[in-house]
């Protein structure tokens, strides 16, 4: 795997993680962002001189966990306001 290959990786990871801040429809991309961020931070280990890429790839993979924490919060709030609504 060439640095080109990790840039790549890193660039989906971002766009996975850019696409996961969508609120309700993110949580289809949060895990993505998560996996090819893993994928990226293991893959970038075999390569030298591949610093940014890593990054990328870890802070892609943190903000697909933070996100998708968000969105699992607003989607337990989402089916939780009915059954608060009929309790008062």
């Amino acid at each position: 795997m060439t640095d080109d290959k990790l840039t790549g990786l890193a660039a989906t990871a971002r766009a996975f993680a850019t696409y996961s801040l969508v609120p309700y429809l993110g949580i289809v991309f949060c895990p993505g962002a998560v996996l090819i961020g893993t994928f990226g931070v293991i893959r970038s280990y075999g390569l030298r001189g591949t610093a940014a890429g890593r990054t990328a790839c870890y802070l892609s993979a943190a903000a697909g966990i933070a996100v998708l924490v968000a969105q699992l919060l607003l989607w337990w709030i989402l089916y939780q306001v009915p059954v608060w609504a009929l309790e008062h």
